[in-house]
């Protein structure tokens, strides 16, 4: 390519002919100074870009994941269908309107996500509604849904739902005070646990009309509940359980060694009414013992005391038969020419210990005999 200069101005006016003439020979300098660099960059054999480069920009990814302005890439209106939406895209993010039919959302909730996928009509990918709610889902080229599953999954949640949150000890590591029940608590419905109460507050211990302090653990084995229950001031243990179809099976006293000794008590004579002096020195003391299972045993001989239901003595609080209780004892160390000879006696409930009536004289009464004590 030339480039062509043009004729030189001339006129009568030389002054003016030249300042045009100069101004055109400017622009031909700048036309010349153009074509010798358009000349030499056709003639430059080196690229300005390497094969390498440009294979890499001719196979980048163009598929768009989101929108030009971030926001998700498809829509689908209520009528729609996720799984129909998605189902032969690749990567991409997704907007689902409020009760769209497949979507995992409350009705009122909307649903976005992103899919990931490896390959046609196979899909994994995650999602959160507008409820809060997480989500992962997948289906197979055999599919004809979505499958959905909640994050976390619902056995999970029911797992940290009932998951322990009672602390053993305090944050320093200090013994952790047992959480103290409320008035009128039924112990069968304290939920596993460990609990301390004071009698009066509980219903369904295993005592009746008792104030002291219990110790109370719950346990739970599927829909069974197991109890133990112990009175901190003698240290009695009961156990209890709820059983598979919710019956409750009663109070069992545990019992100890400690139990098979028993504490005999002295009670006071009265009424005229005195221990038996034996010739060889016996100790007919009148004594008074209850065992662990709720027995009374009484034991000892008296004499010469008033007949009737006026007490020879009176029993320990807690011994009270729970109704009248009539005993025949001995009374004849040597019998007769009848035979040997007997005493009625009559066991009050309020423990009065009676000697009613005998068939000889009142020189010797036995009193040996077992019932069980009422419940309190």
């Amino acid at each position: 390519m030339d480039i062509k200069s043009p004729k030189v101005f001339e006129t009568s006016d030389k002054a003016h002919a030249d300042l045009f003439n100069d101004m055109v020979n400017v622009l031909l300098e700048n036309d010349s100074g153009l074509l010798d660099q358009i000349i030499g960059h056709i003639d430059d054999t080196k690229p300005h870009a390497s094969a390498a480069e440009k294979k890499k920009w001719n196979e980048s990814q163009l598929y768009k994941i989101t929108a030009d302005d971030g926001k998700y890439l498809i829509s689908v209106p209520a009528d729609g269908s996720i799984f129909d939406a998605i189902k032969d895209k690749g990567t991409c993010t997704f907007i689902a309107s409020s009760g769209v039919e497949d979507s995992p959302a409350p009705s009122n909730a909307y649903l976005r996500g992103i899919q990931t996928v490896g390959q046609d009509k196979i899909g994994t990918g995650f999602a959160v509604d507008t409820s809060g709610n997480a989500y992962y889902f997948y289906y197979n080229s055999n599919h004809i849904s979505i499958t959905w599953t909640r994050l976390p999954t619902i056995a999970e949640q029911d797992k940290w739902s009932n998951g322990q949150l009672y602390k053993l000890t305090q944050d320093s590591g200090d013994r952790k005070p047992l959480p103290t029940v409320l008035n009128g608590t039924d112990i069968l419905s304290l939920p596993p646990g460990r609990y301390y109460a004071a009698g009066q507050y509980l219903t369904n211990k295993p005592t009746i009309n008792d104030s002291s302090w219990f110790n109370i653990n719950v346990e739970r084995a599927g829909t069974r509940k197991d109890f133990r229950v112990i009175r901190s001031v003698d240290n009695v243990h009961w156990i209890g359980t709820v059983h598979t179809d919710g019956t409750f099976r009663g109070w069992e006293r545990v019992l100890t060694n400690a139990d098979a000794n028993l504490d005999w008590k002295l009670p006071t004579i009265r009424n005229g009414w005195k221990t038996y002096k034996s010739e060889v020195n016996n100790d007919y003391r009148v004594r008074v013992a209850k065992d662990a299972m709720g027995t009374v045993y009484v034991t000892g001989a008296i004499a010469g005391g008033t007949l009737g239901d006026v007490a020879a003595f009176m029993l320990p609080e807690g011994c009270e038969p729970p109704f009248p209780f009539y005993n025949v004892g001995i009374a004849s160390s040597t019998g007769g020419f009848k035979g040997p000879q007997y005493s009625r006696q009559y066991i009050a409930t309020d423990g009065r210990f009676c000697i009613q009536d005998t068939t000889s004289n009142t020189e010797f009464i036995v009193v040996n005999c077992m019932f069980k004590a009422k419940e309190g």
